[in-house]
């Protein structure tokens, strides 16, 4: 799974308090949680209910982000060509992008894509940021099953939402 932060912005992190060494901002039942480096929450599926195997990760960053759809279009692609060059062979598709025009708070983007690695193997991820006049946040969901990944992504954004408004 990759973790992009939010697009080609300049988004700075927000400082981890001294709680979330022990546990994260947000979490679901169920899911096992790992932290790498000082912001990046990432959890593993290990039941059959969100297809064991599936990993939801998430970074907060600071509010009053002003990118816009289109940027965030753009920077999906900046996203998939890079990728793509770190690993020959592999090949990304952009499934859709949709999210909220304007740059008013709260609002979201959601880019889905389908990465088909050298070997064949499928795995499908939803990327979205939201921004809110709270915080910021990138959510990331992958899966080898598109309504896995959909359906992961949803259990956490109901839980990120409402931190970042």
């Amino acid at each position: 799974m990759a973790a992009a932060g939010i697009g080609g912005a300049s988004a700075q992190s927000l400082p981890a308090p001294p709680s979330a060494t022990q546990s994260p901002p947000v979490a679901v039942k169920g899911w096992r949680y790992e932290r790498r480096g000082a912001d990046m929450h990432i959890f593993h599926c290990e039941q059959a209910n969100c297809s064991a195997g599936s990993k939801v990760s998430y970074r907060l960053y600071a509010a009053d982000n002003p990118m816009t759809l289109q940027q965030f279009r753009e920077s999906q692609d900046q996203i998939v060509k890079a990728l793509q060059q770190r690993t020959p062979g592999q090949r990304i598709t952009i499934l859709g992008v949709d999210g909220d025009k304007g740059t008013a708070a709260p609002r979201m983007f959601r880019a889905r894509r389908l990465t088909v690695t050298p070997d064949g193997a499928s795995e499908y991820q939803v990327n979205g940021l939201l921004f809110g006049k709270q915080a910021s946040a990138s959510l990331i969901s992958s899966a080898h099953d598109e309504k896995a990944s959909n359906d992961n992504y949803a259990k956490f954004m109901l839980v990120l939402a409402p931190k970042i408004r």
